[in-house]
């Protein structure tokens, strides 16, 4: 049995605490013993009391990478549980205080893509970069193959760097009749073409350019075209004066927070990606994936390691209106192609990006890294 203590500083459910609550849902309780630590009152709490993880909370640590005043209680938490290994997740507070303990290996993951800062130029900085990193991290978990080039740009060394993949529950598919109901709470007809984007409603996530690609598509005369942005965010205000400048208020429907994402999703034909900066594996990407919802993605980030134009959906370049409207296009044009896309896209989500895979892969490196102290 393999002790693995995972440690979060995340208040908030984002990209990286729904990849602490997909594992805690699918690890090998044959195999591990799994516990996880939170900052005292983290919304990750009531998820991961669904599982069979135990949870430990702590006063600090909120949000914060670094918490001096953190690090005393991490050693002494990680003393008392004497793990094989510590799994931290955006805390360098837990890495450093892992190094006081003894017999502790070191995982950590990075979830999210930024390019390297111009510091990195320097082979000082990254000298120095390297060292911290080999010092604080038996092996390094970066989360898209993009996260991983950046890692080396910024001087770790590549050999320490696995890439797992997000993986997701599936979805199931909804009857008929519960879809038209469905649509209905959307103040949607049953023959409408629904055309979604769920991503935080951020400046960087690109809904300025689905917006556009809403009116471009206007008016090429597709009236039958609706378009859902679900979520919520702090660039929400100004997309909606934008949509109301172009006049789409009634093509386009903001729906909030979304709690039954798989509820909304069912409605969803076509499903946009339109990031242009930091994006690793789209977990709602792989979501819609699971049932068969094409996706139009801009070639950002991981995004061209899990969609494949032809085969799930199409790549489009970032930062284009144009490109997403013929993007989506492109897909509505063939049936027969749109058939065998929607199919090829729950064949691919089965095959490489269920939850029980990511967990899989996370317990391959978790194994190697007992062996190999073990060995030592």
């Amino acid at each position: 049995m393999i002790k693995v203590l995972n440690i979060i500083s995340d208040t908030n459910i984002g990209g990286a605490g729904k990849d602490v609550i997909t594992y805690c849902n699918n690890y090998d309780k044959s195999k591990i013993d799994l516990v996880v630590v939170l900052p005292t009152g983290s919304m990750l709490k009531p998820e991961i009391e669904k599982t069979t993880a135990k949870i430990i909370e702590l006063d600090g640590l909120k949000d914060k990478s670094l918490d001096i005043q953190a690090i005393p209680k991490l050693i002494k938490i990680i003393k008392e549980q004497r793990p094989d290994i510590v799994h931290t997740h955006a805390s360098l507070s837990a890495r450093i205080a892992s190094k006081f303990c003894k017999n502790v290996k070191i995982v950590y993951t990075k979830h999210c893509v930024f390019p390297p800062g111009k510091k990195y130029e320097y082979k000082v900085v990254r000298k120095i970069n390297k060292g911290i990193n080999n010092f604080l991290a038996d092996r390094i978990i970066a989360s898209a193959q993009i996260a991983k080039s950046d890692l080396i740009k910024q001087g770790n060394d590549a050999n320490k760097i696995d890439v797992i993949l997000n993986g997701v529950d599936g979805f199931n598919r909804l009857s008929e009749e519960k879809n038209i109901k469905i649509k209905k709470k959307y103040n949607l007809n049953s023959n409408d073409i629904v055309i979604g984007i769920l991503a935080r409603i951020e400046k960087i996530k690109g809904h300025e350019y689905f917006v556009e690609a809403a009116k471009i598509l206007k008016d090429k005369g597709y009236n039958n075209f609706k378009y859902l942005v679900i979520g919520t965010g702090s660039y929400e205000q100004e997309l909606k004066k934008k949509v109301n400048m172009l006049n789409l208020e009634h093509e386009i429907i903001f729906t909030g927070f979304i709690q039954n994402v798989e509820e909304i999703l069912n409605i969803v034909d076509i499903q946009v990606n339109a990031s242009f900066v930091s994006e690793t594996t789209c977990l709602s990407l792989l979501e819609g994936m699971s049932l068969g919802i094409p996706a139009v993605a801009t070639n950002c980030g991981g995004t061209p390691m899990v969609i494949r134009t032809g085969q799930n959906g199409v790549l489009v370049e970032k930062n284009s209106a144009e490109e997403i409207a013929n993007g989506i296009i492109w897909l509505l044009e063939n049936k027969d192609r749109l058939n065998q896309i929607k199919q090829k896209s729950i064949e691919i989500f089965n095959k490489e990006y269920t939850s029980k895979i990511y967990a899989q892969n996370f317990e391959k490196v978790y194994e190697s890294m007992v062996k190999k102290n073990e060995n030592n």
